[in-house]
């Protein structure tokens, strides 16, 4: 399967960010990510793991790399699926915290808009984060809806 080149294209909008991860015995760990940004070239996504909630995934990480990346639009429910192995793990750089904040106060607005007060949206871990890079070796499509779980290929049809 080829996935789709421009994944700044793909996951536009698309700002829930949950990450999964697996130790050596095959134990799952789930943590939300502050941001998820594309690289330029559009080839890698890089997550944003807040140091306060994502050690175990980290460790997970460092032991194996293998991440699931799941992305969606809490609004409409527009879902994405992005599976590869983690190629750079490190403390995300100040340069960096504007873009994961505008992302992450993104996903603070369209919870609130559905009912989640403001006082619990502000108590989310935003910063100091970790920075997992991957290039995405497998897109999925998970909107509910007859096309879920179907392989989301380049030029957009599976």
């Amino acid at each position: 399967m080829k996935v789709p080149e421009n994944l700044a294209a793909l996951v536009e909008g698309l700002v829930a960010v949950h990450v999964a991860t697996r130790d050596a015995a095959f134990v799952p760990d789930e943590v939300m990510a502050a941001a998820a940004l594309p690289s330029a070239d559009g080839r890698s996504l890089t997550v944003y793991l807040p140091v306060a909630t994502s050690e175990t995934s980290l460790a997970n990480l460092r032991g194996n790399g293998a991440i699931a990346v799941v992305l969606s639009q809490p609004l409409t429910h527009r879902t994405v699926q992005l599976k590869g192995r983690v190629e750079t793990l490190r403390p995300a750089r100040e340069e960096e915290r504007a873009g994961v904040e505008r992302m992450a106060a993104a996903f603070d607005t369209e919870v609130e808009v559905i009912g989640l007060p403001p006082a619990v949206v502000r108590r989310r871990t935003k910063w100091p984060c970790h920075a997992a890079t991957f290039v995405v070796a497998e897109a999925y499509e998970q909107t509910p809806g007859p096309r879920a779980g179907e392989p989301i290929v380049e030029g957009g049809a599976t």
